[in-house]
């Protein structure tokens, strides 16, 4: 096997707020990650939403007194939970644009805000399909990454399936079109990948969320891109790890 490309460090759902989820938590969790990335290929961190719980201010700051000291390429778009009581704003000033694109000589990044306020269900909107065409289709040779806080499948083992993103359709036609290589997110606290076509999509857990199912923990996800497939690697937060899927990948 080739090389890798690069290794993106896949972070969801940290919750900070609901009860027993810390600030000190989130900077054990992230230490980790960085002392890794520190002899991975072209790392990055990758923040697929939910930062918070309740989108309040002291949760944000809370989070952005760790996220924002780390110094790897990162990547950082809210979920539902931010949205709550108008925590874009507060997300806009601690972060930035909620939505990101992130290039470099392996990888195109377009990550979306698929969130909106007082609504669990997820929608990137058709004004976004043609940026996300012209920026993929400009990509040429690059591994293309879409990533948001939803899921654009169903996810096995977590419950009715209401909060699939609105479009999810439309969404995915684009992104095939555009040959995209791979979604991430998070949203459902559970690991879990497809492939569909071409197209490989996966779902991490939550990094400190109590909210887990069955026999499911704290985790984030470590995605490694290599010329010919991805690889995830489930990063517990107990320090064990577990290759949990391979796939081909599309460049």
């Amino acid at each position: 096997m080739s090389e890798p490309l690069a290794t993106i460090f896949h972070v969801s759902d940290i919750h900070i707020g609901e009860a027993g989820v810390t600030v000190k938590d989130l900077k054990k969790a992230i230490s980790s990650i960085e002392e890794t990335a520190a002899s991975s290929p072209s790392p990055i961190l990758l923040v697929t939403g939910d930062l918070t719980t309740e989108g309040l201010r002291e949760e944000y700051e809370g989070a952005a007194s760790v996220l924002n000291e780390v110094t790897i390429p990162k990547v950082i778009i809210p979920g539902n939970h931010d949205e709550r009581n108008y925590g874009s704003v507060i997300f806009e000033e601690l972060f930035g644009d909620r939505f990101k694109t992130f290039e470099s000589d392996q990888l195109a990044i377009f990550a979306a805000d698929s969130a909106e306020p007082d609504n669990d269900s997820g929608h990137v909107g058709r004004v976004k399909y043609n940026e996300i065409r012209d920026f993929f289709n400009q990509a040429k040779n690059k591994v293309k990454i879409f990533a948001l806080h939803h899921h654009l499948i169903a996810v096995p083992h977590t419950g009715r399936e209401h909060n699939v993103v609105e479009d999810a359709g439309d969404v995915l036609g684009v992104l095939d079109g555009a040959r995209c290589s791979l979604v991430l997110n998070g949203h459902r606290h559970v690991p879990w990948m497809w492939r569909l076509g071409e197209m490989v999509l996966y779902n991490t857990g939550t990094l400190l969320s109590r909210r887990v199912r069955g026999a499911m923990t704290q985790l984030h996800t470590r995605v490694v891109l290599s010329p010919e497939q991805v690889s995830f690697t489930l990063c517990y937060k107990n320090g064990k790890e577990r290759l949990f899927a391979e796939s081909p990948l599309r460049i």
